[in-house]
């Protein structure tokens, strides 16, 4: 029997050959051109029809042997199978079915959450895609210096014969080893005062906001917001219904006079003291201690996101302002996307100890515990000591690197764009000349293969004067330069 002539295979396409055969079969059984019982060409006809190996054409006959498609007839072969709905052998109803599968203008009735996730849905995956490892892409680390080979090393015992504990269901708060090591990593380089059962380890910082937010907020709610401030935060509390209620910055960071003045009933406040995103601003110790007593006094708790505390350059590192906190009003959070890799997902909350309990239930709730493998190397990278000399390495070189982009900056793009060097940090401002639109450079530097973030995309209603974030953590000497003069010509074009 020679092969269908339905089959066609692509040796470009990205689809493996064994899965072209299965949705050429399958597509020819549903739209009625393969009826129920039809005699289907033996596996090693059919691969020499094909030219193809006589396993890619059994993979395909396998998948569609486990779906139902097909069947077998000891001594005769294999058929189309004599049994299948009705509905799906008349290619009207495929037809309709595949239809269906594009964009559809039929209302879907969803619940609050789901109508402020489809309202947003355009500029919230702008927000949080793929990060594209070209100048200035902000917020990446410099991975190419990572000690993979201690990594390498740890996660081999680990995976070469991993307890069988390991491999099942792990605690939702998270692999104990590895909150122990962040317990002790905290109190030596962040002052934070907790104990272990404080600690529970997320996926990443988005998950710790997310948590935050189903537990704390909901449509009725006030949630005070720096401004400028980081989208995840502004995206994930908004998709609760939470009212945002944006606090400017000035010099000494979060202004709590003006917060209260735009509202009374906020129990929330989210801050980066340490640096603020994305303006660098550190947060004074008055205006600390005056959100602590505000928390205590309006029985609220405050978010402090120590984003990239780690990333001090000089004088010593700051204190946290959980280390502060005697009323257990702090809610604490720290990622290590910014000092291991982003793809690892690994983060934590220190919680007051009055809710251990419900961020745990929650966080059991949302994916039962983060991958414990990638836990227990991480424990064992942090005990050997491997991380804090990363962190020392690594201060080094993003020191050098800010120089670098200051001096690059001062030499190549005077009249176009002011940096001054920061003492901490992974990002620089640029700020360009009164009038230019910054949300501009960003799309004509992008057209240039340069991934810059325009400060006013951070603004919720503060208007300032326009910027650029320019990361210069995941960048080499050469590609800082070749960036600085990619950014030189969009600019000579505007300006």
């Amino acid at each position: 029997m020679p092969y269908p002539p339905f089959i066609m295979l692509d040796e470009k396409s990205g689809l493996p050959l064994y899965r072209q055969i299965y949705e050429a079969i399958r597509r020819a059984i549903l739209s009625g051109n393969l009826r129920p019982t039809t005699p289907l060409p033996a596996t090693r006809l059919l691969s020499k029809e094909l030219g193809v190996s006589r396993m890619t054409v059994i993979n395909a006959y396998d998948q569609l042997f486990a779906e139902g498609y097909l069947e077998a007839k000891t001594g005769a072969g294999t058929f189309v199978a004599a049994h299948l709905p009705e509905e799906f052998l008349q290619t009207s109803g495929f037809e309709r079915r595949e239809h269906q599968a594009g964009p559809s203008t039929r209302k879907v009735k969803l619940s609050d959450y789901g109508e402020n996730l489809a309202q947003n849905s355009d500029s919230i995956l702008r927000h949080h895609g793929t990060s594209e490892l070209v100048p200035f892409q902000h917020g990446v680390p410099g991975v190419e210096e990572f000690p993979f080979a201690a990594w390498a090393k740890i996660a081999q015992r680990w995976q070469k014969k991993p307890p069988p504990l390991i491999l099942s269901y792990g605690d939702s708060v998270g692999f104990q080893p590895l909150r122990e090591a962040i317990a002790v990593h905290l109190a030596a380089a962040r002052g934070v005062l907790c104990r272990v059962e404080q600690i529970i380890i997320t996926n990443g910082t988005q998950q710790a906001l997310d948590l935050i937010g189903r537990i704390f907020l909901t449509k009725t709610t006030d949630v005070y917001i720096e401004d400028p401030s980081y989208h995840g935060a502004r995206d994930i509390f908004a998709a609760t219904g939470a009212r945002l209620v944006p606090v400017p910055i000035d010099e000494e960071g979060f202004d709590l006079r003006t917060a209260r003045k735009r509202s009374r009933r906020a129990r929330l406040a989210y801050v980066t003291p340490s640096h603020q995103y994305p303006l660098g601003v550190t947060m004074s110790l008055a205006r600390r201690l005056n959100l602590l007593e505000w928390a205590r006094d309006r029985d609220a708790f405050v978010i402090e996101d120590d984003y990239n505390s780690e990333y001090r350059y000089r004088g010593r590192p700051l204190a946290s302002l959980q280390g502060l906190d005697r009323d257990g009003r702090v809610i604490y959070l720290g990622t290590f996307s910014k000092t291991i890799f982003p793809s690892l997902r690994l983060g934590y909350l220190v919680v007051p100890t009055n809710l251990i309990e419900v961020f745990a239930a929650a966080r059991a709730l949302t994916d039962l515990h983060s991958p414990s493998i990638d836990q227990a190397v991480l424990a064992e990278f942090i005990a050997e000591r491997h991380f804090a000399r990363h962190i020392r390495r690594m201060r080094g070189i993003y020191e050098e690197r800010q120089q670098i982009l200051v001096e690059e900056v001062r030499q190549n793009l005077k009249g176009l764009l002011e940096v001054a060097p920061a003492e901490a940090g992974m990002h620089l401002i640029g700020w360009l000349p009164r009038g230019i639109d910054d949300r501009d450079v960003g799309r004509r530097a992008a057209e240039a293969n340069l991934k810059i973030a325009p400060l006013s995309a951070y603004c919720i209603e503060q208007r300032l004067r326009g910027g650029l974030l320019l990361g210069y953590t995941a960048f080499n000497e050469k590609l800082i330069r070749q960036g600085v003069k990619k950014l030189g010509r969009v600019l000579n074009e505007i300006i």
